[in-house]
């Protein structure tokens, strides 16, 4: 049995791609997840319409964004896709100028905005600090059938050889569950991201969108050029 990671075949790939993400966060449930790609409603077939947005909305998103670069792993006895990765290849500032993403994927309502807030307050660090060409690791997944076999690795060799070739940054929001890895990998936490929306007077909807979510939190993560970080030493360039 071996894994290949392969460049994504937008044409083709994305429903599978779309059920294995779903099936990696929900095993075991990481109620963020709801944020990005929720499922509106209970039963078969709203998982079933849940996964077809997603589908059609990471190819959306893929083909409309230069810096959008998609990679799966792919069991080479199987052929079947057991993990992925969504990066962004920044050459420049990606955050030179302000760019709004419609979020269509929750009704026009108080979740809506409750979505928006948990999306500004996510990127807002990176927003701050990531201000220079840069490699970031957006999305990464593995399906619980085939971790611990490698398939995560693979992703980060493949990030951290683009990042030396490009002699810039590495940057990534890392999960409690992927924190270990990313530091194996010479990543050091920069910062604490507590995501938690806040409405003076949330209605019914706001309610349901804090109870289902809760709050939420990401540790920015960042590996210098050349992957070589000395406490007290190593220059952080958001602080300069």
């Amino acid at each position: 049995m071996g894994y290949e990671l392969k460049e994504v075949d937008p044409e083709t790939d994305f429903p599978e791609i779309a059920r294995c993400l779903f099936e990696s966060y929900e095993d075991p449930p990481q109620k963020f997840f709801s944020v990005f790609f929720p499922i509106h409603g209970t039963g078969d077939e709203a998982r079933r319409e849940a996964l077809e947005e997603a589908a059609q909305r990471l190819h959306f998103w893929h083909v409309n964004d230069p810096s959008s670069y998609w990679q799966k792993v792919v069991d080479t006895d199987s052929s079947k896709i057991v993990g992925g990765a969504l990066w962004n290849i920044h050459k420049e500032n990606p955050f030179a100028e302000q760019k709004h993403s419609e979020i269509t994927w929750y009704p026009n309502d108080s979740s809506r905005e409750y979505v928006a807030q948990a999306l500004g307050k996510h990127v807002s660090p990176r927003a701050r600090m990531a201000q220079r060409a840069h490699v970031d690791l957006y999305i990464i997944f593995t399906h619980p059938d085939y971790r611990r076999r490698g398939v995560g690795q693979q992703i980060m060799d493949w990030g951290k050889n683009k990042a030396d070739e490009m002699n810039v940054e590495f940057w990534l929001d890392s999960t409690p569950y992927g924190r270990p890895l990313y530091e194996a990998n010479d990543f050091v936490y920069v910062y604490e991201n507590v995501n938690s929306p806040e409405r003076e007077n949330p209605d019914e909807k706001w309610k349901e969108m804090e109870e289902k979510i809760g709050t939420f939190t990401f540790w920015v993560m960042w590996r210098p050029v050349g992957g070589k970080y000395e406490g007290g030493k190593t220059i952080k360039p958001w602080e300069q």
